[in-house]
């Protein structure tokens, strides 16, 4: 899929869930972000210092912790980073914990990379980390959230800086 293909499609997306959710009284457990994949290493790197990242995250399970007015959640996220040649998917199970808006977590799975120099197009263990911030604008459930992504290969690991709204 070509890049612009995938702004335009992310694009859209997130403009179609804003108005959606000051509609929706019930949220359904969806999280779309946008932002920036920064790679930490330098063949990735070469192919440029950020790229675009794109996500989804759906909660499949509240957790009762029994800290108060914390929280638990387990969610499967799908991510997308791509610049130039490369392309990177990863799929994780996480487990996030949250306080009144700031929440914190980590996530296990697998991710498909691909570079056009011939690193990739299997399928590798990946992981990562996650923290974020929640805040509302009118009834939208706004946050802003930064992501590590581990993988196999150190191709394909970095942060992400990303923007997202709550369904």
């Amino acid at each position: 899929m070509n890049k612009l293909a995938v702004i335009t499609l992310s694009a859209v997306a997130l403009a179609a869930a804003v108005p959606a959710v000051a509609q929706e009284t019930k949220p359904i457990g969806l999280a779309i972000r946008a932002g920036l994949f920064f790679p930490s290493d330098a063949a990735a790197k070469a192919v440029g210092k950020n790229w675009f990242a794109f996500g989804l995250d759906y909660k499949l399970k509240d957790m009762n912790v029994g800290m108060g007015k914390s929280g638990a959640a387990l969610s499967v996220s799908l991510d997308y980073q791509a610049k130039g040649g490369f392309t990177i998917l990863p799929v994780l199970l996480n487990y996030t914990l949250r306080t009144t808006e700031f929440y914190y977590g980590f996530g296990l799975g697998f991710s498909s990379a691909h570079s056009n120099g011939g690193a990739g197009d299997k399928i590798r263990f990946a992981y990562g980390a996650h923290v974020g911030y929640d805040f509302q604008t009118g009834k939208t459930p706004l946050f802003v959230e930064v992501r590590y992504f581990g993988n196999e290969r150190k191709e394909f690991t970095g942060f992400g800086v990303y923007v997202g709204v709550r369904l």
